[in-house]
């Protein structure tokens, strides 16, 4: 259902590239960086077909890539924002509670050590990477270095997809299901990384429980 929802959009759209195409790239990308449509908007295809326009000199590739690089950064912040406001309210109502005060500080401590790379890789997993830059700021990772991560992993899948999308556009419905199969690879082993994190934890904590 869903993808035929994003064939018949995308089918709407590609006339309308050679004339609107920065736009459609920045609308496209931006919506698919909120966690609210991030699950439905076809901003990487919007950006594989916008090279593609690019390779027939409708736009310009570097501009493709930056309007999806800038227009991911802003959709990114809105979802790391509203999460930092939610995991303060969380934090003032609930951490007198100790199961939810355990649970957020086990977020916490994943962030604390996975919390660069996850949002690194998050970002090439599409539908799952608009959830990334909220649960970032819900687990209070510093701004700081959320966005040094968040702007190297938008460069490289911006980049990356308007090059696909310029030299290989022709096949652009393939290696949009090749990505998102790369795509969901990282995220198990993102998933694994944490499984192991928190199994090594309760390990060592036996450990030391068992010591005399």
């Amino acid at each position: 259902m869903q993808g035929s929802v994003i064939d018949r959009l995308l089918d709407l759209l590609m006339p309308l590239f050679a004339y609107w195409g920065y736009l459609i790239v920045f609308g496209g990308v931006f919506l698919e960086s909120l966690f609210l449509t991030g699950w439905l908007a076809p901003g990487t295809t919007v950006v594989l077909l916008a090279g593609f326009y690019a390779a027939h000199g409708s736009l310009n590739i570097f501009l493709v890539a930056a309007t999806a690089a800038v227009s991911a950064l802003l959709g990114d912040l809105v979802g790391f924002l509203v999460g930092r406001k939610l995991g303060l309210e969380m934090v003032e109502r609930y951490w007198r509670k100790p199961r939810l005060r355990k649970g957020m500080e086990r977020g916490q401590r994943y962030f604390e050590r996975f919390g660069g790379i996850t949002v690194l890789l998050g970002r090439m997993v599409s539908g799952v990477d608009a959830f990334i830059p909220l649960t970032a700021g819900l687990n209070a990772m510093p701004k700081w270095k959320y966005l040094g991560y968040d702007l190297c992993g938008i460069a490289l899948w911006t980049s990356l997809l308007a090059c696909l999308g310029y030299f290989l556009g022709a096949n652009w419905r393939t290696i949009d299901r090749i990505i998102e199969a790369l795509g969901w690879g990282l995220l198990a082993l993102l998933a694994l990384a944490a499984l192991s994190f928190f199994l090594a934890r309760r390990l060592r904590r036996e450990k030391a429980g068992a010591s005399p």
